[in-house]
């Protein structure tokens, strides 16, 4: 079965709700929009950095929220658009343009990277869950 308008919409709102999780600091919301056995990664940073690798499972996804938010303090923005959805029935994959920008005023408020998100996911009980998230960040 194809997926209908209100999957899309679900899978929109999952998408926000992970950015609002991760940017806020909710890691309850963030870790949310995985499924149990749910993984992050990303590709393209250096692997000495606290974000870069692969986060599998809600405790790691936690520790990697924890990390976050301890570098960003809130006030990091992730961005979303051109979203491709596509899938049937129970699965679904979600291809989108990454923006990553600092709030504030003047220094502070900078574009700090881009890249693309290659997205598995999981129709769950709860509804509409990640359970993969690869994100390829561009090069400097």
């Amino acid at each position: 079965m194809a997926l209908t308008a209100q999957d899309h919409e679900d899978i929109r709102q999952l998408l926000a709700r992970y950015n609002h999780g991760i940017d806020l600091g909710d890691l309850d919301k963030f870790i949310s929009t995985f499924t149990e056995d749910g993984a992050f990664e990303v590709l393209g940073l250096s692997a000495d950095l606290p974000l870069s690798g692969r986060h599998e499972g809600h405790d790691e996804l936690r520790r990697l929220g924890e990390r976050h938010y301890g570098i960003f303090q809130g006030r990091a923005r992730h961005w979303n658009w051109n979203l491709l959805i596509e899938g049937d029935g129970d699965e679904a994959t979600m291809t989108c343009y990454l923006a990553a920008l600092g709030a504030g005023s003047a220094d502070t408020s900078a574009l700090r990277g881009t890249g693309i998100y290659h997205d598995r996911l999981r129709r769950t009980p709860e509804g509409w869950r990640f359970s993969e998230r690869i994100v390829t960040m561009d090069p400097d």
